[in-house]
């Protein structure tokens, strides 16, 4: 097994603990971290994987130090979808390729390369959709948390989430509906 890693000094190197970036970005992750790790209680992850879960969720969001200010306090030059892939590049100079993954496809239930040409988005040309099931658990935990200070502290409910998912097209739906079937009972019980 090996060693774990120490999040907050990665976090620290990024986002200044004293900036208001901070203070959105750490309760945000911490929030979906604690969500995703009761999750993973109940699937009966190993431990190993309960790990791996609480560290790329605390670092899910690491790319946001890219992307233009929007309502984080960034100074990036990149539109805010972009830190998914700027999140993954941080994380392999970091030398965390598996978290790096983590970081990249977490954004809604994941972006298909299909739906990165079609939609023209700002995007590299490869498929940024989960695909383990620590990915998975991180991506449904953080459907239900906003980086919006105004709702900072409140989780959404089921219902919103699934409304909020079925703005994005039918594959969306789809993928969140599977994975309805697989967290959502477990999820409403934590």
């Amino acid at each position: 097994m090996s060693q774990p890693i120490d999040y907050f000094q990665i976090i620290h190197s990024y986002i200044p603990p004293d900036s208001s970036l901070y203070r959105i970005y750490l309760p945000h992750v911490s929030l979906v971290t604690a969500k995703a790790l009761r999750l993973a209680r109940a699937l009966n992850l190993s431990p190993a994987q309960q790990r791996f879960i609480e560290e790329a969720a605390m670092l899910h969001d690491i790319g946001i130090v890219e992307v233009n200010p929007y309502q984080q306090g960034t100074n990036g030059n990149h539109p805010y979808i972009y830190h998914a892939p700027a999140g993954r590049a941080l994380l392999e100079r970091e030398g965390l390729p598996r978290h790096a993954l983590v970081a990249e496809r977490h954004v809604g239930v994941g972006i298909s390369l299909e739906e990165i040409r079609e939609q023209r988005l700002p995007l590299p040309h490869r498929d940024m959709r989960a695909e383990s099931i620590e990915e998975k658990v991180i991506c449904w935990a953080d459907l239900f948390f906003s980086k919006s200070p105004q709702h900072l502290w409140r989780e959404k409910s089921l219902s919103e989430v699934r409304k909020n998912v079925s703005r994005y097209g039918d594959r969306q739906i789809r993928v969140f509906q599977d994975w309805e079937q697989e967290f959502g009972l477990l999820s409403e019980a934590l």
